[in-house]
């Protein structure tokens, strides 16, 4: 339940705390006094998109906060599943700037906007006058006998078939369309892989192809010059046979000082160096010899593999050989595709009649639902002065299945028993919407475990014995869930346990405040609600017994 709201700076509200208590609770207060904002303040706090025209004249930043006890929502999993920390009292704080930027808290966690939008709708439901029009939605009037039937199990266990079988179908479904293009495909796909398959392609070929073939296309040149540095090296009074004449001179003086011996013996590995170099270059010019043969067979394969990479728009013969497989596994999956549709198509199958089955399920168990919500509605419509009045709730089903299922849901209603049903949300008038709203919320309060309900003005085209009844429904309502009403009415002001009263600062007529009244001030509140700003005995004595029917 609301445990308290916190508000500072919030349009013409400076700085107020509202503590709220189980039960019935109302909150009056004359026209334009600010009643409206609270709602807006609580809004804003459970997730409403914001502006910041709602900060205050002349403040950086608005603050709204509300404490709800949450023990008996069972909402520990769900916290789990969000990566939240529970408390069994959770804090909701939400901070406006100036700027435009938000800041939204959960127990002095950061978290989004949406995730409080959808805690919203697990803590509290804020009935306005707008919400009358959920009569003309279908969707709503369906949600209303699930969760009068208990479908929420039920329900789940469809969705997720349902989105299973829609995943199926689209899986299905492309498949299809993939194979009709793959055999369109099949035999240029073959040509092809095919091309690529017979080129025998090899990881490095390429490079390896191209540095043979530049020693083939020099052979001469590299074998002549491969001669001649054999000759300047090995040839008498070349470089070899200078350097062996420098180490002896180096090595005769050795004995004068260690670095001539350390020079010599350098000399010594540079002349065994240099004669490894001379024999390596002799034998690879015997080795080095003119082979047209072989360049052309090279240059033919070069022009393979660059007519290959020119035409598949590759730059290496990695990206052929990746190329060359993909093509496989494309082709696989042509021949593949009737058992891969047949797989598909059963699994389809599977799923379909498994929905079609709980579809069945639910639409009895609305069926059955819907029988028995028609007279609840009536009697407590009899009980709002409603004797006459016929109500029916018509479950139609579709040959298609949806996310609900394949039924809509309407709620039929007639002013009288001479007159035919039809959609309430076209025919009923206004006091009659807003009554058998509130039939209807309090069928969901007694089914749905609905913890905290807010009315602004549910008592909207209504007045005297009528708004008695709607009070005592209301009542009735609070000793299950905790109900907050906000009322013009003195019939359904008197009979809540806490009376909150709205009303415009004496010193700043531009601010709003908001107070809990004390039993003698309720009297004079509700008196004043009667007769008007001149407060008669009469209506004194009026109030004071509507008070006394609150217990």
């Amino acid at each position: 339940m609301l445990q308290s709201l916190y508000i500072k700076n919030f349009v013409l509200i400076k700085e107020l705390t509202l503590d709220f208590s189980q039960g019935f609770s109302v909150i009056t207060g004359e026209t334009g006094a600010g009643k409206s904002i609270l709602l807006g303040a609580l809004n804003l706090v459970l997730g409403a998109r914001a502006d910041s025209k709602q900060i205050s004249e002349g403040a950086d930043k608005c603050i709204i906060e509300a404490v709800f006890d949450i023990k008996r929502y069972n909402l520990i999993q769900f916290f789990a599943e969000n990566d939240l920390d529970y408390s069994d009292e959770c804090v909701l704080r939400r901070e406006l700037h100036a700027s435009g930027k938000t800041r939204q808290f959960l127990n002095d966690t950061p978290v989004s906007a949406a995730v409080l939008k959808l805690l919203s709708t697990l803590f509290i439901d804020i009935h306005s006058q707008h919400q009358n029009l959920l009569l003309k939605d279908s969707l709503f009037q369906l949600q209303v006998v699930d969760a009068y039937a208990q479908n929420s199990l039920l329900l789940e266990q469809y969705q997720q078939t349902y989105k299973q079988y829609q995943a199926i179908s689209k899986q299905l479904a492309s498949c299809i369309e993939a194979a009709a293009k793959g055999k369109e495909e099949a035999d240029y796909l073959q040509f092809q892989y095919d091309q690529l398959e017979q080129a025998r392609l090899q990881e490095g070929e390429l490079e390896q192809l191209e540095a043979e073939n530049e020693v083939l296309e020099h052979a001469g040149e590299i074998k002549g010059n491969l001669y001649a540095v054999e000759q300047v090296l090995q040839a008498e009074g070349g470089v070899l046979s200078l350097l062996k004449e420098a180490e002896n001179k180096i090595h005769s003086i050795g004995a004068y000082h260690t670095c001539y011996q350390q020079w010599a013996e350098r000399l010594q590995s540079a002349y065994i160096e240099l004669k490894d170099i001379a024999s390596d270059a002799c034998k690879a010019a015997d080795n080095t010899a003119d082979n047209p043969a072989l360049l052309q067979a090279n240059q033919e394969r070069l022009n393979t593999l660059y007519t290959l990479l020119q035409k598949h728009k590759a730059t290496s013969v990695s990206a052929l050989i990746d190329l060359r497989n993909q093509l496989e596994e494309r082709l696989q999956q042509v021949d593949n595709a009737d058992e891969q549709i047949a797989a598909l198509q059963q699994e389809q199958a599977k799923l379909l009649q498994t929905a079609e089955q709980l579809a069945q399920d639910l639409h009895q168990k609305r069926q059955q639902a819907a029988l028995q919500i028609a007279p609840i509605l009536e009697n407590q419509l009899e009980q709002l002065g409603m004797q006459q009045a016929t109500v029916a709730v018509q479950i139609t089903a579709s040959e298609q299945l949806a996310a609900y299922g394949k039924d809509s849901a309407t709620f039929l209603y007639a002013p009288s028993k001479s007159n035919t049903p039809q959609a309430a949300g076209k025919i009923a008038s206004g006091g009659e919407i807003s009554r058998l709203m509130l039939c209807i919320k309090y069928l969901l309060a007694q089914s749905a475990n609905l913890p905290t309900l807010i009315f602004d003005e549910i008592d909207t085209g209504i007045s005297g014995e009528t708004a008695s009844l709607m009070g005592q429904l209301l009542q009735k309502m609070s000793q299950s869930a905790q109900i907050i009403c906000i009322t013009h009415l003195p019939q359904i002001a008197a009979l809540g346990k806490t009376h909150y009263f709205v009303y415009k600062n004496q010193d700043d007529a531009l601010l709003t405040q908001v107070k809990q009244l004390s039993d003698e001030e309720r009297i004079t509140a509700i008196a004043k609600m009667l007769s008007g700003t001149n407060i008669t005995d009469a209506a004194i004595q009026n109030a004071q017994a509507l008070l006394l029917n609150r217990n």
